[in-house]
């Protein structure tokens, strides 16, 4: 009984034992949250160098559970969301950080970056470029905000020199590849653009937008080297419009008529008012079939985006070989209105240049790349209109008429105009 009551007592923790545990765990939590936070923080830091801002601000939002009292987690916060488009929530960060003393000049900073990302650049536009010039830390961060705010002002030669200097530190840095490339379709100068794009290829080998870009432009440079690309695009993506039509290309450029019609034939009968198929059916039939079966596309074609200038141009030749002289004349008239398209192209970007918070010139821009066939520079200029006015009507629907007619139907929809835009914004250009 002796020993059954020893090993009892023996078994209840002394006063000591008791005290000593608590002071070790008093000890280790504040260790084991600082520690947590700490993960989480870079983690963020990791994900935010690959632009993964997603996920950089889910583990943010983990580590300021700990670290609420670190000024530097609010900071990585403020500009996590400012990168991923949260102006709203990047200010309330950066009030947190000032609040919790952080650096005036890192606050500073990353409040003239949110300014001119949030398109206030001509109040931060000195400050961010003399940081530049100091080769300052975040030179890239800065270049990167520079970058898109001069190219939303089409100020083309500063937005080239942001990206050069970008480049020169990061020469394997997709982002700015693009930069260049976009830049340079901006200038309609393909050889510069192409270089690029296949710069992003060889970086980003699964980037199927630059792999697509590359290939469109390389048709008529080398239809052999384009079909390469079609027919990685193809494994990829499947029988996608924008494919098929590409390869139907590149057949046609290669001289096998049967099989770019074969390839034509899967779009048109789902994809009838395919802007591009069209165009291209009817190059088709002007050089492997008749001027009346030619004749028949283009019309199609034009029907679809009226002022095109290449379509008009070939309808024109087939009207001249068929002997519908009258006719020819009238599209021969219409030809030189698209001329003055062109013209009237060149004054609104530069006043789109010069009225930086206006969206209705980039939106015109826009619209006349479209009707004139260059799709893909329309649709960055109708981006830049919605980057100065999310809700402008004009851009959601020409996007939205872009997408429905390549047979995209859900960023078709995504464009429709919202039941609350209002009636009187600024009416689409009309000729």
């Amino acid at each position: 009984m002796k020993s059954l009551a020893f090993l009892k007592l023996a078994a209840i923790p002394s006063r000591k034992v008791i005290l000593s545990g608590l002071l070790i765990a008093i000890l280790v939590a504040p260790l084991a949250m600082y520690g947590y936070g700490r993960y989480h923080y870079e983690a963020a830091q990791r994900a935010q160098a690959k632009r993964d801002f997603p996920a950089a601000r889910d583990h943010l939002s983990r580590c300021l559970n700990n670290w609420f009292y670190k000024a530097e987690a609010h900071l990585l916060a403020a500009r996590t969301a400012r990168r991923a488009g949260d102006y709203i929530e990047a200010e309330q960060y950066l009030r947190a950080c000032r609040a919790l003393g952080a650096p005036t000049e890192s606050v500073d900073l990353e409040s003239m970056l949110l300014r001119a990302q949030g398109g206030d650049l001509a109040r931060a536009e000195s400050y961010l470029v003399s940081r530049v010039m100091e080769d300052h830390p975040d030179t890239i961060l800065i270049l990167e905000v520079l970058t898109k705010a001069y190219a939303q002002a089409y100020r083309l030669a500063d937005a080239e020199e942001c990206v050069r200097r970008w480049l020169e530190r990061e020469p394997e840095d997709v982002l700015a590849w693009t930069w260049q490339g976009q830049l340079a379709q901006d200038a309609f100068n393909n050889t510069e653009a192409m270089r690029a794009y296949a710069r992003i290829v060889e970086l980003d080998p699964d980037n199927d937008g630059a792999r697509l870009v590359l290939a469109s432009l390389l048709i008529r440079q080398s239809a052999l080297e384009a079909l390469e690309h079609f027919q990685h695009l193809h494994r990829r993506l499947g029988d996608a419009p924008l494919v098929l039509v590409g390869l139907a290309s590149c057949e046609r450029n290669l001289a096998r008529p049967d099989e770019a019609r074969r390839l034509l034939d899967m779009v048109l009968p789902t994809h009838p008012q395919n802007w591009s198929a069209l165009a291209e059916r009817a190059r088709l039939a002007l050089e492997y079939e008749s001027p009346q079966e030619a004749e028949k596309w283009f019309r199609r074609a034009i029907a679809v985006i009226p002022y095109e200038k290449d379509m008009n141009y070939g309808l024109y030749r087939c009207l001249v070989r068929l002997g519908k002289n009258e006719e020819a004349e009238t599209q021969l008239a219409k030809l030189k209105g698209s001329e003055a398209d062109l013209d009237r192209l060149r004054e609104v970007i530069r006043a789109a240049g010069q009225k930086a918070d206006d969206p209705s010139f980039p939106c015109e821009a826009g619209q006349i790349l479209m009707r004139n066939g260059q799709e893909a520079a329309g649709v960055r200029w109708l981006q830049r209109a919605l980057a100065r006015n999310p809700s402008y009507v004009p851009a959601q629907r020409a996007l939205a008429d872009y997408y429905q007619r390549t047979g995209n139907s859900v960023q078709a929809a995504g464009h429709r105009q919202p039941a609350h835009a209002s009636p009187d914004q600024a009416p689409e250009v009309a000729r």
